[in-house]
C-alpha cells in the first residue's frame, strides 16, 4: 500500500483536472465486500455515476482476493474456500461484464500486486473506492446508497440506469421478441438455496400465481434460476418461459430483467438489475437493516428508495399466493415509466 501512497504524494503525479481519457479504476475487494453479485452490480452503478460526476472515460474493474481468505467471514459464503475461490467466481463474475463502459477487467491474486498496479499507473486513473476507503476494509454497500446516490439524486433528480453492454440488450431483445411477441414480458426471478433457506422462493404459491394470470393477463412470465431451482411442473404453463430451458447465461439473464417490463422475485442479487432502471418492480424478504440506509419511503407495507417511483419497491414478508396477485395487480396499473422515474397510465 505504500507505493500507492508514495506515488498520489508525488508532485508530478497530482492532476488539475480529469478528462474523458482519465479511466475509472473500480476496485472491488473480496476481502472486505461480499461474495455477492448485487454487491458487485451497485458497485456498477457507482461506476456510472463517477463517470459522469468526473468526466471519465472507460471504466476498469479490478478484483482482488487474498488467496487465504478469499471471502468475507460470514456464513452465507462459508462454501468458498480457497481451493475453490475461482470456480465460485466464475457464477458472478458476468456482473463485472454489466457496464457499457467496461475497459479492462483485472483479477488480483494479491493486494499488494494490486496496490504497486495502481502506483505504476497513477496518472491514468481516478480510483474508487479512495484509498482511505479502501484502507479501512468497511462495507461499502450503506455508503454507496446514502452518499454517492443521495448526493447524486439531489443535483440530478434521477440515477443512471444500469445497462448491459450493447450486444446482450440486443440479444435480449431478440428473446423476448420470440418468446414473448404481443404480451408483456415479466421477468420473474426465482430462487432456491440451501445455503441460506429462509430467502428461498414460495414455489408453490408462485405456480398458483402464474396459473391465476393465464387467463386474465396478456403476460408471459420469463422465470429466471439456475438449473438445480428449475420445477419441471412450470414447463407445463403456456404463459411461462424458463430462460434456463434457453441456455442462457447469468449476463443473459440479467440482460432480460432489464429488458422485460415489470419484474418480481425475492430480495436477490439478480433483482439489482431492476432496482437501477425504470420499469416496476417487487421483490420480497427485504433484510436491509433501515436504521443505517437513510431516505427510504415507506407505504403501508410496501419499502422503497428515495430515488423509486411508487411502482419499484420492495416488501419485508415473503410471497404468498394472495400477495403475489396484490402487489401484481398494484404494478399492473400503472406500469409503464416515464424518464423521471414517476408513473404513468394507460
Amino acid at each position: 500500500m505504500w507505493r500507492w501512497v508514495a506515488a498520489a504524494m508525488l508532485p508530478g503525479l497530482f492532476r488539475k483536472g480529469v478528462s474523458a481519457r482519465t479511466r475509472l479504476l473500480l476496485i472491488y475487494d473480496f476481502s472486505s465486500q461480499p461474495f455477492s453479485l448485487g454487491d458487485i452490480l451497485i458497485f456498477q452503478e457507482v461506476s456510472l455515476i463517477l463517470r459522469n460526476t468526473h468526466g471519465l472515460g472507460a471504466v476498469d474493474i479490478a478484483l482482488v482476493y487474498d488467496p487465504a481468505r478469499p471471502a468475507v467471514a460470514d456464513p452465507a459464503f462459508a462454501y468458498v474456500r480457497p481451493k475453490n475461490f475461482l470456480f465460485h467466481l466464475s457464477s458472478i463474475l458476468p456482473a463485472a461484464q454489466v457496464n457499457p463502459y467496461l475497459g479492462s477487467l483485472l483479477l488480483f491474486d494479491s493486494h499488494r500486486r494490486m496496490e504497486s498496479y495502481i502506483a505504476d499507473n497513477m496518472e491514468d486513473y481516478y480510483v474508487w473506492p479512495s484509498l482511505s476507503d479502501y484502507a479501512s476494509r468497511e462495507y461499502l454497500f450503506y455508503d454507496c446508497f446514502n452518499r454517492l446516490f443521495a448526493d447524486y439524486y439531489s443535483k440530478h433528480g434521477t440515477l443512471p440506469s444500469l445497462s448491459s453492454r450493447l450486444a446482450v440488450s440486443s440479444w435480449a431483445q431478440q428473446f423476448l421478441e420470440l418468446h414473448a411477441a404481443s404480451v408483456v414480458p415479466v421477468s420473474v426471478q426465482l430462487r432456491r438455496n440451501s445455503a441460506t433457506p429462509a430467502r428461498n422462493s414460495d414455489y408453490e404459491s408462485w405456480i398458483r400465481f402464474f396459473r391465476y394470470c393465464e387467463n386474465r393477463y396478456p403476460v408471459k412470465f420469463i422465470v429466471l434460476c439456475s438449473h438445480s431451482e428449475i420445477d419441471p411442473s412450470m414447463r407445463e404453463l403456456p404463459n411461462v418461459v424458463i430462460a434456463k430451458d434457453q441456455h442462457t447465461s447469468l449476463e443473459q439473464d440479467l440482460a432480460l430483467i432489464e429488458a422485460c417490463s415489470m419484474h418480481m422475485g425475492p430480495s436477490s442479487g439478480p433483482g439489482t438489475m431492476a432496482l437501477f432502471n425504470r420499469k416496476p418492480y417487487c421483490m420480497f424478504g427485504f433484510d436491509v437493516s433501515l436504521s443505517l440506509l437513510k431516505g427510504f419511503i415507506e407505504e403501508e407495507h410496501r419499502i422503497r428508495y428515495f430515488f423509486s417511483a411508487r411502482e419499484q419497491y420492495w416488501i419485508r414478508q415473503t410471497e404468498t399466493y394472495e400477495l403475489l396477485i396484490q402487489e401484481f395487480e398494484h404494478m399492473w396499473s400503472s406500469r409503464k415509466m416515464d424518464n423521471k422515474l414517476e408513473p404513468t397510465l394507460d
